[in-house]
């Protein structure tokens, strides 16, 4: 800016001093300053045409203010180009990175059309490039994937189960990020599903084979146990053996059970049920179970009556209340209350018993879990009630709640719906 300041000056003078020489100072000042604007201009717009092309290039060979600004633009140039040699390095970096995923990934607009997807997201879904811009609803028009699609919060995954045998079996997860886009993920879940299948199979089969040899031990040890002469130590070892053969039966069926609640093919019946009758059955079984060891007792209205799967019903209510009575001392006060609300009903198991510990909670629901030393095996439970529970609440769309601290007793609510699932 000082050199084209100085120019300037001199320009002004050696016009005036010409000037005076020729008896016309002020004309030949002002050709001078015409002469300094043209080329003034004349490089100015070498500057813009060097910029209109994209500043390819070396840029145009001056000096002073217009040389400075030059200059500044070509090293801010360089310095573009870098960045955006770091920014495709970077860009190329994730696009083979996504590639290499086994998930799909598929980038949605706020208006649920296609973006973007990587390469796995093409093979699950049959995605074409003419497919950007499209609707991802009118790609996958299940009902179930529409209402999961369009929620405001998204909360867990889908599966998406095709009428093919031969498709994929899919699983969904979506989430919001940026302006409202939604990046979804999808997951072959066909060979874990199929494992899932051969488990549940593979249980219910042997569950169902055990029982017949294990009918038929049973029947000899009670034979043998009541023929006469049989020493003392005899005895204890047939009704040890009569015992842990009962105790194999009970587990065998609640495998079968199990098996039967997790089957898909197998959609629970709801029909009215009194909740009344049906917990009246159940404590006069548990009053069995406990023979006197236990105060049971029931606050229910006799008419109140609830729209389930009556045997899903006493699979859920049975266990819990059976579990108070076998996993409870003697003399502990068991409290049945069903409590009505506008959209569920609540049925509560409490109980004054030795509690359980919080930590134990989250795990009670799965298979042979036992949190303490007071459910162990010798209370006679199988360690199956509470999964068998779990599972027939989510058939029903019920859900289990827990409330319970060491030294305080327990308290189970299972909480229905009042309208049943479509």
């Amino acid at each position: 800016m000082n050199r084209e300041i100085w120019r300037v000056v001199l320009i002004s003078l050696f016009s005036v001093i010409f000037g005076f020489s020729l008896g016309a100072p002020f004309e030949i000042l002002v050709a001078g300053l015409v002469i300094y604007s043209l080329w003034t201009f004349r490089v100015i717009s070498q500057l813009f045409s060097w910029i209109d092309k994209g500043m390819r290039g070396f840029p145009p060979d001056t000096d002073g203010v217009w040389g400075e600004i030059s200059d500044t633009l070509n090293r801010q140039r360089r310095r573009h180009r870098r960045t955006q040699e770091r920014m495709r390095r970077t860009i190329n970096r994730i696009t083979r990175l996504t590639g290499a995923l086994e998930e799909g990934i598929v980038v949605l607009r706020s208006d649920l059309t296609i973006d973007w997807w990587n390469s796995s997201a093409a093979g699950l879904l049959a995605l074409r490039s003419s497919d950007r811009g499209s609707a991802v609803t009118n790609l996958i028009r299940g009902p179930e994937f529409v209402s999961y699609i369009s929620q405001k919060e998204f909360d867990g995954s889908l599966k998406l189960s095709s009428i093919n045998p031969s498709d994929p079996i899919l699983q969904v997860s979506a989430s919001f990020f940026g302006a409202d886009e939604i990046v979804l993920v999808v997951t072959d879940i066909t060979h874990i599903t199929n494992l899932e299948q051969l488990r549940k199979e593979f249980v219910g089969n042997v569950s169902h084979e055990l029982r017949t040899p294990l009918t038929v031990m049973r029947g000899y040890l009670e034979t043998l146990k009541d023929m006469p002469g049989n020493s003392p130590m005899v005895d204890k070892a047939f009704t040890q053996m009569s015992d842990q053969v009962v105790r194999m039966e009970a587990l065998a069926d609640d495998l079968i059970l199990i098996s039967r609640l997790e089957s898909d093919n197998q959609m629970p019946v709801f029909e009215d049920l009194n909740l009344y009758e049906l917990l009246k059955s159940i404590i006069a079984e548990a009053e069995l179970l406990s023979e006197g060891k236990h105060s049971l007792s029931l606050k229910c209205e006799e008419g109140c009556v609830i729209n389930a799967d009556k045997k899903d019903m006493r699979s859920v209510l049975g266990n819990i209340v059976f579990n108070a009575v076998r996993h409870n001392p003697e003399g502990a006060d068991i409290a049945i209350k069903v409590t009505r609300y506008k959209r569920y009903i609540n049925v509560s198991v409490k109980d004054s018993g030795k509690g359980i510990d919080p930590l134990d909670i989250p795990r009670l629901t799965e298979r042979f879990y036992r949190g303490d030393s007071s459910r162990n095996s010798d209370t006679g439970g199988t360690g199956l009630g509470l999964a068998i529970v779990k599972h027939a609440l989510t058939r029903c769309d019920g859900r289990l709640i827990i409330n319970s601290r060491l030294g305080q007793g327990a308290e189970f609510v299972c909480r229905f719906p009042l309208a049943p699932r479509s």
